[in-house]
């Protein structure tokens, strides 16, 4: 794939004149139509050449001073082949599959970083009589962590989801309603961080709901969680294991004119079995937060803010959990010529509960990270199916406890994208 994208991307560099015959079977190709009876194929592929400032995602480096890896920039080649699998049949039946592979290649410390990531999906939707819908599929991901994130180095893992669900939607009525649940297995392949995080969560609950407008519904829901730690406790190590319910109450559908989306509210309760070393947080009540809305001045522009709060596991000795907390704010924008163009602003706090240790040095401090980011991207249609763009993203991260989790993060980015 790469060897016919080289001459391609160079003829899109060359002049015009020098190029208007070569590419003439460019401009006039159309979007295939890849079917066989009812099924729908949609292959796609993604080169994507980064610049990344910081790929270790540690703090700049002092005199005497380095953390982790030191702060080293790289290029990274990044190539993503994906494919797309749609079976409708019989207006009952839906079925759909992928699968996507993804290379990560750098330029600085190849051997150590050099990662190739997988995806896949698969998913049944049956729609049946009297308003009823029936859902099934599971998610599987196998990836390696960012560096020095808050959870783990860079170490390879595998998640996969199991889901089912059952919908009801009154024909002719207002009364809307559901049932779902789901399992959700993390492992990590490194011994060590495998025994913090390897895990499993079930969850399972159901939402009531009326609909106050035909594409508007107000609803409530309950789940009952469990995360189960799979490795046993070492001498020394507390019990993580925890049980947890989950109410929230909010909108769905379309919110207002010309804005559609969610905005829910909610509560969780979590029990831990143990409190953990050094801290005494085994029961927590938080607030929680899943709200995404989209507004639509017009049909060339929209805006997306999403607003998050919810629990997240921790590795720290001293906190289960972190409370994590993201504003984030999207606007899209399609300019004449088949340009498009876009920016993104983000701002998160995670918290955690109790004081730990920092370090070996017997003092202990409250953790908080303030994580911010902002970026901008611009693309061009060459055809429907064939698109190039540039975008541009800062991070940083600072925290109250050490400044070794502090950092700076700047990716520029190039990518062409072939989409059927």
């Amino acid at each position: 794939m790469r060897l016919i994208l080289a001459p391609l991307v160079l003829g899109l560099l060359l002049p015009s004149s020098a190029r208007a015959v070569n590419m003439d079977w460019l401009t006039q190709y159309k979007k295939p139509n890849i079917h066989w009876g009812q099924l729908a194929l949609h292959p796609y592929y993604q080169l994507t050449e980064v610049y990344d400032s910081n790929i270790y995602l540690v703090p700049r480096d002092l005199p005497g001073r380095t953390v982790g890896g030191g702060v080293r920039g790289s290029w990274i080649t990044k190539n993503e082949l994906a494919l797309e699998a749609v079976l409708p049949w019989r207006n009952l039946h839906n079925l759909a599959a992928g699968y996507g592979v993804e290379s990560h290649n750098y330029s600085v410390d190849a051997r150590a970083n050099d990662t190739i990531n997988q995806n896949a999906h698969l998913d049944y939707t049956y729609t049946g009589a009297y308003g009823l819908t029936y859902r099934l599929g599971d998610r599987y991901l196998n990836t390696r962590d960012q560096a020095f994130s808050q959870l783990v180095s860079r170490d390879r893992r595998w998640a996969n989801e199991t889901y089912t669900s059952l919908d009801y939607s009154q024909p002719n009525g207002n009364f809307a309603g559901g049932m779902d649940a789901s399992y959700t297995v993390h492992k990590y392949l490194g011994e060590a961080i495998g025994r913090q995080l390897n895990r499993y969560n079930q969850r399972v609950g159901f939402n009531l709901g009326y609909k106050v407008l035909p594409k508007t519904k107000v609803y409530a829901s309950y789940h009952r969680g469990i995360t189960h730690y799979s490795v046993g406790r070492a001498v020394g190590e507390q019990d993580k294991n925890s049980k947890s319910h989950d109410v929230g109450v909010g909108v769905r559908g379309s919110i207002a004119p010309k804005v559609t989306g969610q905005v829910e509210a909610g509560m969780s309760y979590r029990q831990y079995d143990e409190a953990p070393l050094g801290g005494v947080t085994r029961i927590t009540r938080n607030m929680t937060v899943a709200t995404n809305l989209t507004w639509k001045p017009t049909d060339r522009t929209d805006f997306i803010l999403g607003l998050s709060r919810g629990l997240q596991e921790s590795i720290s000795a001293s906190n289960r959990f972190y409370i994590s907390n993201t504003a984030q704010l999207d606007v899209k924008h399609k300019l004449p010529y088949k340009f498009s163009t876009g920016m993104n602003l983000a701002y998160g706090v995670d918290k955690y509960p109790d004081t730990q240790f920092i370090g070996t040095t017997g003092a202990r401090g409250d953790r908080r990270d303030d994580i911010y980011q902002g970026g901008a991207w611009v693309e061009y249609d060459i055809q429907a199916w064939l698109s190039t763009g540039l975008s541009f993203v800062f991070r940083e991260r600072n925290s109250t406890f050490t400044s070794e989790f502090n950092y700076q993060d700047m990716q520029t980015a190039w990518n062409l994208a072939l989409k059927f």
